[in-house]
């Protein structure tokens, strides 16, 4: 069952990182600027923002398998629509509709997580999950490349779409009560079956979803969650989504194949770090906002690194090193969704995590924007510098010194 499902966010991470590589490609095949390439992802990862609390209402309301199967479905027909776009507005909405289906697969999984596994379990889940989605990121990175390059844009995005449909056909299956499902005592329902009007049999979808919606946000925790999620996943999904590569082959001179072998180091830190971070955390839950603390600060001084380092240009170690601390938010980020988990009942859980994930993609599209406007402001029509990216990074990272002052950890 989890497997399945997790097969789904492989897929929705692959695609959500699709971008990250094709990012020069997509100047010159739709003729656009930095500033309109920083807005594809602002629309994939705003609606992915946007969407997440009401994903996790979905879930918690219709079940996990059917809000999969109707992401990949969308997830892959957003795909084929961008591979057949041919100007910006086409590829715009192709983008907005992949962040759609990409919101509600995550919390999806993790809900999954919650009702096949016991508690114990979770926290190994969770990062058996975001393992899954690191293979897919990384097959977005050199094989991806290598696809570019040999069938072109319209093919490859084409036949990465194709895939995504025909797997929903994995998911047509009849429902299957989940053996750890938590029925607390007092169900949303009856809690607002006391107020409900005369005659109706049950509250309206809108009041039980506005009601878990309050309930889940007015916990400390959840909303400490929020915070965590956004001062240590905003960074490096900035950085891996769209402009990693662009830095590193217009900023810096590499190759492409250089520029992606980087990016494949990003993930195989990730990788590394993913195994040192969640299973600690998961043992060792006092130690989960220390953690996340450091590693937020540990991003931001690497901003600041690629910004101010002499002369603009660090060397390879140097550039690796940053990208695989950026690389090390990600899986600091999943505290978030243990803080969702352990402080809220099972029946608001995918709402509680929906709106921890909004944390980091919020800023994460705040941030792709803000790059594509100073590259665009400093370099005018020019192929943006090394000194435009470091005005860039160095703008990013002041707007990041705020919500990484909110990452405390009072025990």
């Amino acid at each position: 069952m989890w497997f399945i499902g997790a097969g789904v966010y492989f897929f929705a991470v692959f695609h959500r990182s699709s971008l990250g590589v094709a990012g020069n490609d997509a100047l010159v095949q739709l003729d656009i600027s930095s500033t309109q390439l920083g807005t594809f992802v602002m629309a994939q990862v705003g609606i992915y923002a946007l969407m997440q609390v009401p994903s996790g209402l979905m879930i918690d309301r219709w079940g996990p398998r059917k809000i999969l199967l109707a992401a990949t479905l969308l997830m892959g027909l957003a795909q084929l629509l961008f591979a057949l776009a041919t100007n910006f507005s086409v590829a715009f909405v192709a983008r907005a509709l992949l962040g759609a289906g990409d919101s509600a697969v995550f919390i999806a999984v993790l809900r999954l997580a919650a009702g096949w596994f016991p508690r114990r379990r979770y926290a190994m889940l969770t990062m058996f999950t975001a393992l899954l989605g690191m293979v897919g990121n990384l097959i977005a990175t050199v094989p991806l490349v290598a696809m570019l390059d040999g069938l072109g844009w319209k093919y490859t995005f084409a036949i990465t779409g194709g895939t995504s449909l025909v797997y929903g056909l994995l998911l047509l299956r009849p429902a299957v009560a989940a053996p750890y499902r938590e029925l607390p005592p007092t169900r949303t329902t009856e809690i607002l079956s006391s107020d409900r009007p005369e005659g109706e049999r049950s509250p309206s979808a809108i009041r039980e979803a506005a009601y878990n919606m309050r309930a889940a946000w007015g916990m400390p925790e959840t909303r400490l969650g929020f915070w965590t999620h956004q001062t240590t996943l905003a960074t490096g999904t900035v950085i891996s989504l769209v402009w990693g590569y662009p830095y590193l082959t217009q900023g810096l001179g590499y190759t492409n194949q250089g520029a992606a072998s980087m990016l494949s180091l990003y993930v195989v830190a990730n990788l590394v770090t993913n195994f040192a971070i969640g299973p600690y955390a998961g043992r060792r839950p006092t130690a989960r906002l220390p953690i996340a603390f450091y590693v937020a600060f540990a991003c931001l001084a690497g901003l600041f690194t690629l910004a101010l380092w002499p002369g603009g240009h660090p060397p390879r170690i140097v550039v690796a090193l940053v990208f695989s601390i950026f690389a090390s938010g990600l899986p600091a980020s999943q505290i978030g969704f243990h803080l969702a988990r352990d402080y809220n009942p099972t029946v608001r859980v995918s709402t509680a995590t929906g709106l921890v994930n909004v944390g980091g993609f919020s800023g994460a599209m705040v941030g792709s924007i803000v790059v594509g406007i100073v590259l665009d402001w400093q370099s005018g029509a020019a192929t943006p510098s090394v000194d435009d990216y470091r005005w860039a990074f160095g703008t990013i990272a002041v707007i990041a010194r705020y919500p990484t002052s909110r990452c405390r950890f009072p025990c």
